[in-house]
């Protein structure tokens, strides 16, 4: 079982897609040169079944997370977050009764914040907002030395009272954890 937001799905394949772009440019001699390379948007392709009494509600709800562009969180044995529902299929076969089989696409999005904001004079003028004056001092961060039995979910149901926030511990401490499952006793994790 899997979870897209609050969603429980079966999810048969995770396939995810890791690419990067490189610009190049061509010279007399030799290979071409790099001046450039990013990492494109992570995508995370799955298919599996949508079943039981309610899975009609539950395509009704994905497909409205898809048509509005809501972020939507993915726990499953890949942990994704930031991204939106960029394709949705479903397929009704005799095997399957209550329930159909799906596919779908989770792309990691980045949002812009905009640097305007409504003006506050009736004639609908935009002006640009002042940045925020930084703090002295910045307050030290929190931290959570692993003890024996500890888990992401539990850690997370200490600090922020709901076991299912782990993913924004696992997030914080991505240079430490390969896996949300492999966290070892004596580590210090970042809790945000």
């Amino acid at each position: 079982m899997a979870l897209i937001n609050d969603i429980y799905v079966f999810v048969e394949n995770e396939d995810v897609s890791r690419e990067i772009t490189a610009s190049t440019h061509p010279v007399e001699e030799g290979i071409e040169l790099t001046d450039n390379i990013r990492r494109s948007p992570l995508l995370l392709s799955l298919s599996g079944e949508i079943v039981g009494s309610s899975y009609e509600d539950d395509i009704a709800e994905i497909e409205n997370l898809q048509k509005s562009g809501e972020l939507v969180e993915y726990i499953g044995v890949n942990l994704v977050s930031d991204v939106v529902i960029s394709k949705f299929a479903t397929s009704h076969v005799s095997e399957i009764r209550g329930g159909c089989r799906f596919t779908m696409e989770l792309k990691e999005i980045r949002i812009a914040a905009s640097p305007y904001s409504e003006g506050s004079g009736n004639n609908g003028t935009q002006q640009v907002e002042e940045a925020p004056v930084p703090a002295a001092e910045t307050p030290p961060a929190r931290t959570h030395t692993v003890k024996s039995g500890d888990t992401l979910s539990k850690i997370a149901k200490s600090y922020y009272g709901n076991a299912s926030l782990f993913p924004k511990i696992f997030d914080a401490n991505r240079d430490k954890l390969s896996d949300a499952d492999q966290i070892r006793t004596g580590q210090v994790l970042v809790i945000p």
